[in-house]
């Protein structure tokens, strides 16, 4: 799917800006510090980050997703404060199915403060409006469950567990489906 403008789309909530990623030092040992912390990578498709050079490749795809019309993934960072702190979006789109499937991660120091809710929010809600993307699907482990909470807190629901879905570390895991619809994101 094509992104429909020329620009990258910044949000913006009550506590934060979702910008572009910058190919710059400071985002790039934002994501390495990100991914190099094993509580936030272990339950992700990546190994844990050992070296910075790891971080400007994660950049750059996530920056060239978005350019090449795959996919579009925000910087999280606080009001007043360009740090990054996270990031979450569309890691694909499908435009003849008009889906898109979302993923996030926030730096350990802000779990549990509601800045993903907020954040995942106005993806969730750009994705149905300006998107026009009909269905949201969010893969998770099921030992994830504050991934889960914060899914169904957003209005997502559980299609279930697919054994053996996912592959990443040398082994398969079982990953858990959730999906919005567009209708019940506008009826919620």
């Amino acid at each position: 799917m094509r992104p429909t403008i020329a620009t990258f789309p910044e949000l913006e909530t009550e506590r934060l800006i979702l910008r572009e990623f910058r190919l710059d030092e400071a985002d790039q040992m934002a994501i390495f510090r990100l991914f190099s912390d094993h509580r936030v990578t272990r339950f992700y498709n990546v190994n844990t980050f050992t070296e910075p050079e790891e971080a400007w490749q994660m950049l750059q795809r996530r920056r060239n997703r978005f350019w090449q019309g795959r996919g579009i993934r925000w910087a999280i960072t606080l009001k007043g404060s360009d740090e990054l702190i996270g990031s979450c979006g569309f890691n694909s789109l499908n435009k003849k199915q008009k889906a898109g499937e979302l993923g996030y991660e926030l730096a350990r120091p802000f779990w549990n403060q509601g800045i993903m809710t907020e954040a995942v929010s106005a993806a969730t809600g750009y994705g149905f409006g300006q998107l026009g993307l009909r269905r949201l699907e969010a893969w998770i482990m099921p030992q994830n469950r504050a991934s889960a909470n914060l899914l169904l807190k957003v209005g997502f629901q559980s299609e279930g567990i697919i054994e053996g879905k996912g592959y990443w570390n040398g082994r398969f895991h079982d990953l858990e489906l959730f999906s919005l619809l567009r209708e019940q994101w506008q009826h919620r």
